[in-house]
C-alpha cells in the first residue's frame, strides 16, 4: 500500500469516533483528530451531581516520504506541545491523551531506538486533576512495519487491522 492509501484508511477508521480535520490542521501535520468523552452521574436529580469524568484525545497525523531521526524528534516535540496547549485540567478532568501517527515510505537507520525513547507524561495537581500520556506510532508503508513507543503498543494492533482491512478491500 502507498502512503496516501494508508493515510486515507487511517483517517476513515478514526473518522468513525473522532472529529477529523485536514484543512487547518496544526502545522506541520497533515491532519488531526479530536475525541471527547464527558460522563456525569447524578443522584435522583441533576442538582445532586455525584461524579463527572472527562476524557479527551488529540491525534496528529503526519505523512512523509522519508523520515529522519531529526524530523521525527521535531514532529514529536510539536505534537506534545500542541496537545498540551489544548489541555484544560480541572477536578473533573481524568485524562487528555496525545498521539502522533507518522506514515512514511522509509524510516532512517537507528530510528527504531529513537521511537522507543520518545515518551512523555504529565499529571496535574499530583494526579488529582488528571494526567496526559503520549503515544507514538510510525508506519513504514512499504514494508507494512508498525513501530511504536511503549504507550503506543495498544495502537499497533489497531493500525495493523486498518491496513489489512484496507488492503483486502483493494483486492
Amino acid at each position: 500500500m502507498s502512503n496516501p492509501e494508508v493515510f486515507d484508511a487511517l483517517l476513515d477508521a478514526y473518522g468513525g469516533y473522532y472529529n477529523i480535520k485536514q484543512e487547518g490542521a496544526a502545522q506541520p501535520f497533515d491532519a488531526e483528530g479530536f475525541f471527547s468523552n464527558e460522563a456525569r452521574q447524578y443522584f435522583l436529580v441533576k442538582a445532586a451531581k455525584v461524579a463527572s469524568v472527562n476524557s479527551y484525545e488529540y491525534v496528529f497525523f503526519a505523512l512523509r516520504e522519508q523520515l529522519s531521526e531529526q524530523e521525527l524528534v521535531q514532529l514529536d516535540q510539536r505534537a506534545w506541545e500542541e496537545g498540551l496547549s489544548r489541555v484544560k485540567p480541572d477536578q473533573d478532568h481524568k485524562n487528555t491523551d496525545i498521539a502522533l501517527i507518522v506514515i512514511t515510505d522509509k524510516v532512517a537507520e537507528g530510528i527504531r531506538d529513537a521511537i522507543k525513547k520518545l515518551n512523555h507524561s504529565k499529571n496535574y495537581k499530583f494526579g488529582l486533576w488528571g494526567f496526559t500520556n503520549y503515544r507514538l506510532v510510525v508506519i513504514e508503508s512499504g514494508t507494512k512495519t508498525v513501530l511504536t513507543n511503549r504507550r503506543g503498543r495498544d495502537l499497533s494492533e489497531f493500525v495493523q487491522q486498518v491496513i489489512q482491512k484496507s488492503k483486502s478491500q483493494k483486492s
